[in-house]
Formats: C-alpha cells, structure tokens, sequence
C-alpha cells in the first residue's frame, strides 16, 4: 500500500462521480488531472477492499450492514459478503500493492501473520491468481510428458486393406 493518502474528493467541485463516469464541471489543472488519473487506477485495485471496508465500518459503527448497502450499490448479497469477509480477513497492513483482490482472498482464511509474507513472496515472483492457488493447495504444476511417437510402417494399411475390403464383401458395402 502506498503511504500517500488519496482523497477522492480532492478536487472539490471540480469533478463529480455519476454512475455512468465523470462530470468536469470546470477546467482542472495539470497536477490535478494526473492525481485524479492516479486515484483512479486505485480504485481498480482497490474497488473490492473499498466496499469491504466501508460495510465492516458501517457494521461497527450503525449496526447496518448488507441490506442498506446492496440498496445502495446494487450490488449483490453474496459479493458484499465476500469483500467484507476477505476485509475483515485481511487487515490493510498486510494487503499487497499490485496483487489483485483474488490474490488476497486465497490468503484470507491464513493467520495475519503469514498473509503479507505470502503475499509479498508473491508479488515479488509475479504469480498469477492460476499459479498462486496452486501453491497454496499444494499441488504440482501436472508435468507434462512428451507423446512417445509410434512408427507404424507405411506399407501397414495397404496390406490390411485388400483383406478388410474382402470380409465386408459380403456386407454390401462398398469403399468410395
């Protein structure tokens, strides 16, 4: 996680978040804008851990928590539940910068003092998701064995044809 804080609020009245995308409803400055770019490509990484967050805060704090939110966000029961689960599971100190949220949510059900370690062990060695569950269950990359090649001789289904043909004759079958 970076030590920066980003708000996303940071440009006050200057750009306002639809459901559909932004509005700029005035011009921004340069630095602006690649801030704003910045905390964007946060929130791709950080969308899961973001809702996960707030519904555990939400809990904590008012008690409310999945129907409020799923009237909210549209969002379904199942998937508030995930990311508030692998929230909870996962504290922001032990999430990893550049792994995605699936990377995490393998790790969630680990004790917290084993998640970053496995995390950043997997970062550092670019694992995918694929790969990264494969470790954690165990399981070996199947080996994959050459096909051993057979050499049938050339002259193999030219002698059985003849003898083929000569036991289907009787069969009215013919060969086009």
């Amino acid at each position: 996680m970076s030590d920066e804080l980003v708000y996303i609020g940071s440009i006050p009245d200057a750009v306002s978040v639809t459901d559909i995308g932004l509005q700029f409803n005035h011009d921004i400055e340069y630095d602006q804008w690649l801030r704003l770019m910045a905390t964007l490509q946060q929130l791709t990484t950080a969308f899961q851990f973001a809702i996960g967050d707030a519904l555990n805060y939400g809990q904590k704090r008012y008690g409310e928590k999945y129907a409020q939110a799923m009237d909210v966000t549209g969002c379904a029961y199942q998937s508030l539940a995930n990311w508030s689960w692998v929230s909870s599971n996962v504290p922001i100190d032990n999430r990893v910068a550049g792994l995605s949220w699936t990377h995490h949510r393998l790790v969630a059900n680990m004790g917290t003092e084993q998640q970053k370690q496995i995390l950043e062990s997997a970062k550092a060695r670019g694992v995918s998701v694929t790969e990264f569950e494969r470790e954690l269950k165990g399981d070996k990359e199947e080996e994959k064995k050459p096909i051993k090649a057979i050499e049938i001789p050339s002259d193999t289904f030219r002698e059985q044809l003849p003898m083929a043909a000569e036991m289907l004759s009787d069969k009215k079958v013919s060969f086009l």
